[in-house]
């Protein structure tokens, strides 16, 4: 159990390639390992802890509010896709190949009935009416716009203007009339920002990106446990991106598997203030006991 786990956590939290874990366990423990081996007790802590890894998604389907965003990763060469779905309390990851509406419905199911918050990219509405446009992402656009046409400073400066007012006037703990009012106000106030003319086709982009998320940009406003912005999203990708530099490319199913698996249940321990390698020694040992008990004794044969 305690090599199951010292593996598994070398390669995701020490970010060690296998043979370097192979080397580790003979210098600190005088354990002779090979890389094929480190690897295959990296991919016996992720099937143990496959059944959690289960039932965090099924804590993520039935959350208020989720975090989504996804990146970049190749499997065997091929371009795929790292999806994160991040609440309070727990993360998950899935390696899929489409970066589609498809993959948000088999995680979190096609009747999920929370918020969404995310970026502008097109599956998420074609999920769910249910968003929150990410502030952080327009008001990063909207100052690259300004700095280089100056069509696009009144724009920035609205923007600015009214997420650093809304921010502030929340603190006031404003009631759920006067968020309604709120939000009726500020919708009119995006509504007539989308309808100024450009003439640089940057500055009619950004504004095209406004006009497109009209209806969930402010949905923080009514929904006190929503938040303006997608960086939980954004922070929980750091470590996978980091780990994509170092891996490369994931080879095979199995690789996506262990994966997906492990980031999991490292990032969602971590949340929840636990100790991971604890955490992967109680999986491990737990599925080696449910293993034993399940086991079907052999039966001699009588003569």
């Amino acid at each position: 159990m305690n090599v199951i786990a010292q593996a598994a956590l070398s390669r995701y939290d020490h970010r060690l390639p296998y043979r370097k874990i192979a080397d580790r366990f003979e210098q600190l423990h005088g354990l002779e390992l090979s890389g094929a081996s480190a690897w295959h007790a990296t991919e016996r802590a992720a099937r143990a802890g496959r059944c959690e890894y289960e039932q965090i998604r099924r804590r993520i389907q039935h959350a208020d509010v989720v975090h989504i965003d996804e990146t970049g990763i190749k499997r065997d060469g091929e371009q795929a896709w790292m999806w994160t779905f991040t609440t309070d309390e727990h993360t998950l990851y899935a390696v899929r190949e489409s970066r589609g509406s498809d993959v948000p419905a088999e995680v979190l199911g096609e009747d999920f009935a929370g918020t969404v918050v995310c970026d502008g990219w097109t599956a998420y509405p074609a999920f769910t009416s249910n968003l929150q446009r990410c502030w952080a992402h327009i008001l990063r656009e909207a100052e690259d716009v300004a700095d280089k046409y100056e069509d696009g400073e009144p724009i920035h400066r609205h923007l600015t203007q009214m997420y650093v007012g809304l921010q502030s006037w929340l603190e006031t703990d404003p009631s759920l009339r006067e968020r309604a009012q709120m939000h009726r106000s500020s919708q009119n106030g995006l509504k007539s920002l989308v309808r100024c003319s450009a003439t640089d086709d940057p500055v009619a982009t950004l504004l095209g990106k406004i006009k497109g998320g009209i209806d969930h940009w402010l949905t923080f406003i009514g929904e006190p446990a929503v938040s303006p912005t997608n960086n939980a999203a954004e922070n929980a990708l750091r470590e996978p991106v980091v780990l994509r530099k170092i891996i490369g490319t994931l080879r095979n199913d199995r690789g996506m598997f262990v994966h997906e698996t492990l980031l999991s249940l490292l990032a969602t321990s971590r949340q929840q203030g636990r100790n991971p390698y604890e955490k992967l020694k109680r999986i491990v040992r737990d599925n080696e006991m449910i293993s034993r008990t399940h086991a079907v004794p052999s039966v001699e044969s009588s003569g």
